[in-house]
């Protein structure tokens, strides 16, 4: 039992430092302005490496079901105005994870029709309705977690502004297919006990 709990204590460890390492690594790397121009935190934000460590970590975090648990979206976005950039960085990066949600709900689809939970035609007017979704997809985002926010000053003094955001996976599959609902029933898609089911799942 000792065996093994050194062996977990220095799994975890390795795991620790792997993030770490990678995140410093990158960091020194976009801030050093060799390659291209330097990348920079603006005044109250964390470091860059810790932001970077997070958006790591993240990324591999996973749910007791072994799914992943966070959605992320990375955007970048040009202005003269460092808030404009960001606002129209985020923007897109939430964009990003209305597809991410997209694509979600259609794999759970195929599994359930796969699986004769739904009928065929019930999975494709529900795939169809959801692959041609974006706006609803996207209104149905609640807050997200900032995870990584960085920026460039460019040669014309303009702003690049980069953005990681985050949002939890089942939540977005709960809001999403409450509005996938709505949007069923607004375009007279009949809500049956099977596509009931699957919604409240």
């Amino acid at each position: 039992m000792v065996a093994m709990a050194l062996i977990v204590a220095t799994t975890t460890c390795f795991s620790e430092d792997k993030y770490e390492k990678h995140a410093k690594k990158e960091a020194k790397q976009m801030m050093s302005g060799k390659k291209e121009p330097a990348w920079s935190v603006a005044p109250g934000k964390q470091p860059l490496d810790m932001q970077l460590e997070k958006a790591y970590r993240m990324e591999d975090e996973l749910t007791d079901e072994g799914e992943n648990k966070w959605i992320l979206g990375t955007a970048m976005s040009v202005g003269e105005n460092y808030d404009g950039a960001k606002m129209q960085a985020t923007t897109l990066a939430i964009q990003e994870i209305a597809r991410s949600i997209q694509t979600a709900l259609v794999a759970e689809f195929e599994n359930s029709g796969g699986n004769e939970q739904l009928g065929a035609d019930e999975a494709v007017s529900a795939m169809k309705t959801t692959m041609g979704g974006t706006q609803w997809v996207k209104n149905s985002i609640g807050r997200t977690i900032p995870v990584v926010e960085c920026y460039q000053i460019l040669p014309n003094k303009n702003k690049n502004v980069r953005v990681v955001i985050a949002y939890n996976m089942k939540t977005a599959k709960e809001r999403a297919k409450n509005a996938l609902r709505e949007e069923l029933i607004k375009q007279g898609i009949e809500i049956n006990k099977h596509i009931d089911n699957f919604l409240n799942e």
